[in-house]
């Protein structure tokens, strides 16, 4: 009896528990759903009273203190700058100046905790794009939070801060691999400015590591400047490792200059099939004619990847395709694969068999064949 009645309390107690966590968890609902209500609300009001300063010169609605030091504030802000442009641009800078919005933003990213606050703080200041507050952007890419250091550097590049870039591009040695690609994706925000220092790093230090330099390389074929192709072939004449081998072709089929084809032709005959198959791909990437041959004859390599690249640079290349037509009816059935494949993703396969099968010449340009077949 005693036990029974025990376990009753005990029931009874652990009902009185989940009910108060209930209420609890519907009463933090209730204040969270309130407190983005008055955060929305303010920030609309605010976007109002920033609108009105930006487009009227004497406007006299007043910005307070403490208005400016409000979250909603700092969102209606980042919200109107990024419609912008011109002598409202110009307005609204000037209300950033005048009211400290950056200089309390880099008082909050200097201070030691909390991590949400600061980590608002520089998200902030990239996207309010304040010159004065680069120095304290380029001071944290240091800092020792990798979301903080990443929001800098994004910051930077939205500013442009050329001055920036060096220290940026220094530490790829030493960043992790998440932080390192997006470094490589703000330094891409600068444009053609990265791309010199961008080299520079990768001929210091593609001898002693791999990774940073790697990266620097896709990075310069991102931006693709194509005065950038000479400096890449020199690095490719060093034989670095296969990594930055491999990256080097990669940015030479992003920068995608015809003075590159014939390095890369020679490329076709390394013994290591990662670097033939991405140089085919670069081929294809720059589309040059006098690449037909040789990404023929590299549709009977050994290796699948050589081939299935191959086939698909060919299907880039003008005049390329007739080469593929000529592999579905040779010798290597291996070629013929690569060949329906790559023809097939270009929509062309159906027309193309139809042709060898009515004997037509592989040399016979396929479009005519297609308008005499009607639609496949």
């Amino acid at each position: 009896m005693l036990d029974t009645r025990i376990a009753e309390i005990g029931t009874f107690v652990i009902y009185l528990i989940d009910l108060a966590l209930l209420l609890l968890l519907v009463g933090l609902k209730t204040v969270h759903r309130r407190r983005v209500g008055n955060h929305d609300r303010r920030r609309q009001e605010f976007l109002g009273l920033l609108s009105r300063h930006v487009s009227y010169d004497d406007c006299i609605d007043p910005i307070t203190p403490r208005m400016a030091e409000d979250p909603a504030f700092l969102d209606a802000l980042i919200d109107v700058r990024e419609v912008l442009s011109g002598h409202e641009l110009s307005n609204l800078e000037d209300i950033v100046a005048q009211h400290g919005v950056s200089a309390g933003l880099t008082r909050r990213l200097a201070s030691r905790f909390p991590l949400g606050r600061r980590l608002r703080a520089a998200v902030a200041l990239a996207e309010i794009g304040d010159k004065s507050a680069a120095p304290a952007m380029i001071l944290h890419l240091s800092d020792h939070e990798p979301d903080i250091r990443i929001e800098c550097a994004r910051g930077l590049a939205r500013l442009k801060w050329t001055p920036a870039i060096d220290d940026i591009v220094a530490r790829f040695a030493i960043e992790e691999t998440p932080v390192r690609a997006r470094f490589a994706d703000s330094l891409v925000g600068f444009g053609t400015s990265a791309t010199w220092p961008l080299l520079a790093y990768v001929r210091v230090n593609h001898r002693s590591e791999d990774a940073g330099p790697a990266l620097a390389l896709r990075t310069v074929g991102r931006i693709r400047e194509l005065d950038a192709a000479g400096s890449i072939h020199d690095v490719l004449a060093e034989a670095p490792s296969l990594e930055v081998t491999i990256a080097a072709v990669e940015a030479l089929g992003g920068i995608a200059s015809p003075d590159s084809a014939p390095r890369l032709h020679g490329l076709l005959a390394d013994d290591r099939w990662q670097v033939r198959a991405k140089s085919a791909t670069a081929l294809g990437q720059i589309s040059e004619s006098s690449s037909i041959l040789l990404l023929s004859e590299a549709l009977r390599d050994a290796n699948f990847w050589v081939r299935r690249n191959s086939a698909t640079a060919l299907a880039r290349i003008p005049d390329g395709r007739t080469a593929l037509y000529a592999a579905l009816v040779g010798d290597d059935p291996y070629a013929a694969d690569a060949a329906a494949e790559a023809l097939a993703d270009v929509g062309e396969l159906v027309a193309a068999r139809r042709r060898v099968e009515a004997g037509r010449s592989v040399e016979e340009p396929l479009l005519a064949h297609m308008e005499s077949e009607g639609p496949t």
